[in-house]
């Protein structure tokens, strides 16, 4: 008793400890102007883009780096991440198309920093759009920490090619769940992935389940997504069935669409609400009588003194 009472205490201490260290760490306001750049583009073409930086007057000195990586995406609210090289594999990636004139810049409070993104588009690009992030984030100090505490600003950038086509397609991977508690409030989880060349906003999801007349039980739509979901990015939409329902079995019909109603992508799954039905196995009895596993081996031996009868009977008759 008393082992786990001590264990508890350091617990509590070290919660107390972490919540302490966060709150003492200094929280620098990163402010970037040009946190969005959009622009189209032509091949063999070279464009330049600003970036602003700067911090309040009343917070420390700080150095930061500009980096560009590649465009990911968080699975479960679209947020945009930055990708490293190694990560980067997508066919439309802008990463290598674009340069910073600055690689750091160094901030005294109240200051800003002007940066120049350069972007070359390489001839021979063609269809849909090119995606990157530039980073601005703390430096790496020698020790190789950052600089002190703050907070990263990812600016994404979209560029769409003005010749060849754009294609905006998509799938759905994966209807969740396959199972659910009867009569209990669930969500359905639909993971949808940008099959296309070209990002697109606002995409709606809809989902209806029917029961095994094909009556509608529940259906729900969403507000459309707030954010792009770019080429080869997937992202998890999630609808929120309030009533439960009545043990059964039931069909679930998700649909990705665009804001003008037109579809990008469309599943069905089958959903049981309940225990799953189960195929019971039929024991069949052994015959009275006889021991399980003797039932052949008597046949068999009864049909051996038949054969046996009738040869002796033919040998009686040729003598």
């Amino acid at each position: 008793m008393k082992r786990n009472t001590h264990v508890h205490i350091c617990l509590i201490a070290l919660a107390l400890l972490i919540v302490a260290t966060l709150l003492a760490s200094p929280a620098i306001a990163l402010k970037v102007e040009g946190a969005r750049i959009a622009l189209d583009v032509e091949p063999g073409k070279t464009y330049t883009a600003p970036i602003g930086i700067s911090i309040k007057a009343e917070e420390p000195g700080e150095t930061f780096a500009i980096d560009v990586m590649g465009f990911g995406q968080a699975p479960n609210d679209g947020s945009y991440l930055a990708l490293d090289a190694a990560a980067d594999t997508s066919p439309y990636s802008a990463r290598q198309f674009i340069t910073i004139d600055k690689q750091t810049v160094t901030l005294q409070p109240g200051e800003r920093a002007d940066a120049t993104a350069t972007i070359s588009i390489p001839s021979g690009s063609r269809d849909g759009g090119r995606y990157a992030i530039i980073l601005v984030h703390p430096a790496v100090s020698a020790s190789g920490a950052p600089a002190a505490f703050s907070t990263a600003v990812a600016i994404p950038v979209f560029l769409t090619m003005k010749t060849g086509t754009v294609k905006e397609t998509g799938e759905i991977s994966a209807i969740e769940p396959p199972i659910s508690e009867s009569g209990k409030p669930f969500t359905v989880f639909t993971t949808f992935r940008n099959t296309g060349n070209y990002h697109y906003y606002g995409a709606v999801h809809n989902v209806t389940i029917t029961d095994i007349r094909g009556n509608i039980v529940a259906s729900v739509r969403s507000e459309p997504f707030i954010r792009a979901i770019v080429p080869g990015q997937s992202v998890t939409f999630t609808a929120a069935i309030a009533n439960g329902l009545l043990q059964g079995t039931y069909q679930v019909n998700a649909r990705v669409e665009k804001q003008d109603g037109s579809l990008l992508a469309e599943k069905k799954a089958t959903l049981h609400a309940g225990s799953v039905p189960t195929t019971q196995a039929t024991t069949i009895a052994p015959s009275k009588g006889f021991l399980p596993g003797f039932s052949g081996l008597i046949a068999v031996l009864g049909l051996s003194v038949t054969l046996f009868g009738i040869s002796w009977s033919r040998k009686g008759r040729k003598g």
